[in-house]
């Protein structure tokens, strides 16, 4: 347990974290972190000035999590070399295991939270998806195969836009490989029809 000293914001939210991992969102409570952390309630109140502020900031470093990755590899972060299609392919690997494990351990529970701590926690994820969709913009920067009439006519930020929302549709429905997605943007964009020819992988 941190001493009363040395409490600080992330060492709070941390303990949060993981009792939320263990037992669920519902579970969260002020008075039971302070307890977690070995302080008094009112350390928890300088840093979170109530629950559902912890909340939201627990359900946001789920996100922040999930775009780490892995052992620190950021799955969400576009790779000098990959082609557009080759990025979303990478993304949509790294978000279909973290949209199945927030539905397996989190759906339900925040669901039936109060609709002030939903609106929040749904702004935090929000945020954390928009870190996504600029991925996208600087893949469809960088990638020199991408017919510049396309992005022209498309615009890069609404593009990005189209990509994010018909992914998060695709792994909803199942399609982990967002086959429809990705041949849309062979299609759409390349200068040849046939499309990419191969994705450029980035290890």
């Amino acid at each position: 347990m941190a001493s009363k000293a040395s409490i600080n914001r992330d060492t709070i939210l941390d303990a949060a974290y993981h009792q939320a991992k263990r037992e669920g969102i519902a579970s969260l409570s002020i008075r039971g972190i302070a307890a977690e952390c070995g302080v008094a309630v009112g350390s928890i109140y300088n840093h979170f000035p109530d629950k559902a502020s912890l909340v939201t900031e627990v359900i946001a470093r789920f996100w922040e999590q999930t775009a780490r990755g892995a052992e620190g590899r950021a799955c969400f972060q576009y790779r000098p070399g990959q082609n557009l299609v080759a990025f979303c392919k990478q993304v949509a690997s790294g978000l279909e295991g973290a949209l199945a494990q927030f539905r397996s351990d989190w759906l339900a529970e925040v669901s039936s939270l109060d609709a002030r701590t939903l609106q929040r926690g749904r702004a935090a994820e929000k945020e954390c998806f928009r870190h996504i969709e600029q991925g996208f913009q600087v893949a469809i920067a960088n990638d020199p195969s991408i017919d510049p009439r396309a992005i022209d006519e498309i615009g890069a930020e609404a593009l990005a836009h189209f990509i994010w929302a018909n992914m998060l549709q695709s792994l909803k429905d199942g399609d982990i490989e967002c086959a429809a997605l990705t041949a849309i943007l062979r299609r759409a964009l390349y200068r040849e029809h046939g499309g990419v020819r191969q994705e450029t992988e980035v290890r």
